[in-house]
């Protein structure tokens, strides 16, 4: 009995010596951060990319499948209108073009045959040695005979068509820029042949998040800011009413006077009017967003005076202004936000805002 009663006395006693080996549990750490307040956005100036393109481009295909026998042009080449740019094989269009006049002839030669027997039993009606019935089916295969005599010349007229556009020839001056068969390949019709774009009018291609959309209206103008820094205007010419994953649309705008450098494929910066903006909208500063967030989302902390922590919040971003990001949803203007460090934070994750003369502006 006494054994069992020391053996249960030294359990507990390693226990108690187990217990206070253990580490104390550690608290969540309190972060420092530096805040920034929620401001207001009235009559903030938007700022979207865009992507130049040729006003004029096509892509070039034969109407009919057939074998190329040669390309003319290369990735590059300048080109004038009319020119040739690439051939398919025209001995069956030639081939098709004959035949179908052949049949042309003949149809002919059966109404002109079906004409006389008509002009034949109109006359014998007249004097009365035909019956109507022979009037009625004279007529009847007069008309069955000019119907295949039009017929067989409408087949001539596409055979020729086809005949003809066995080339492809340019429809404006410009440039190549993809090129998509070689000589002797064989290619189903509207297949693609060539890329081309002219060298006329530039305009620029835009995704405009929805909230901005609300705003604009076809004939606006905006500044576009080339890669030389030049700022010239444009117009917004074209807007989708079509929401790409319900958050985007796209925008064309044409440039009015394209500065020096601009060319086809730069991404430019576009500055919209003020009035895009509504004066619901508020500002952060863009070291504010949380970084790492899926595409298409925003998001970022905000402070919990009350409890003294932050809160992992989504928004809507409108557009940039220089160092600002212009928010259309999720925030009010006298909020705080985390300005710096979001990376490291988490939701829920207790804070105090940092005092201390850090040398940056708290907007």
């Amino acid at each position: 009995m006494m054994r069992s009663l020391l053996a249960a006395t030294s359990l507990v006693a390693v226990c108690l010596l187990s217990a206070c080996d253990k580490p104390p549990r550690q608290r969540p750490t309190e972060r420092s951060v530096l805040l920034a307040e929620v401001a207001p956005a009235p009559g903030a100036i938007a700022s979207v990319l865009g992507q130049v393109r040729q006003a004029q481009r096509a892509t070039l295909s034969f109407d009919m499948a057939g074998r190329v026998t040669s390309m003319a042009v290369h990735p590059g080449d300048r080109f004038v209108a009319g020119q040739v740019l690439a051939t398919l094989d025209p001995v069956p269009a030639r081939l098709r073009l004959t035949q179908a006049r052949s049949e042309a002839l003949a149809a002919h030669g059966e109404s002109l045959e079906r004409a006389e027997q008509l002009r034949q039993q109109t006359a014998l009606f007249d004097d009365g040695a035909a019956s109507q019935s022979s009037l009625t089916q004279a007529r009847a295969a007069d008309q069955v005979a000019r119907g295949k005599a039009a017929a067989a010349d409408a087949a001539v007229e596409l055979a020729q068509r086809d005949l003809e556009r066995s080339r492809i020839l340019a429809p404006f001056a410009g440039t190549v820029v993809t090129r998509m068969a070689e000589p002797g390949s064989d290619l189903s019709a509207g297949q693609a042949v060539l890329a081309v774009e002219g060298e006329g009018e530039l305009e620029v291609v835009a995704s405009l998040p929805a909230a901005l959309v609300s705003g604009l209206t076809v004939g606006d103008t905006a500044q576009l800011v080339g890669p030389d820094a030049t700022a010239v205007s444009v117009r917004l010419s074209h807007l989708s009413t079509h929401l790409e994953r319900g958050a985007i649309t796209e925008g064309i705008f044409r440039v009015v006077a394209a500065p020096g450098r601009l060319s086809p494929g730069q991404w430019v910066q576009l500055r919209l009017a003020g009035k895009s903006a509504s004066a619901s909208y508020v500002a952060i500063p863009l070291t504010a967003m949380v970084p790492g967030t899926p595409a298409g989302n925003a998001a970022v902390f905000v402070f919990d005076v009350a409890h003294g922590q932050v809160v992992h919040r989504p928004v809507t971003v409108v557009a940039t202004n220089g160092d600002r990001a212009v928010i259309g949803t999720g925030l009010s203007a006298g909020e705080r936000v985390v300005a710096a460090g979001t990376a490291f934070l988490t939701d829920g994750q207790a804070v105090r805002e940092f005092d201390g003369d850090s040398g940056l502006e708290n907007h």
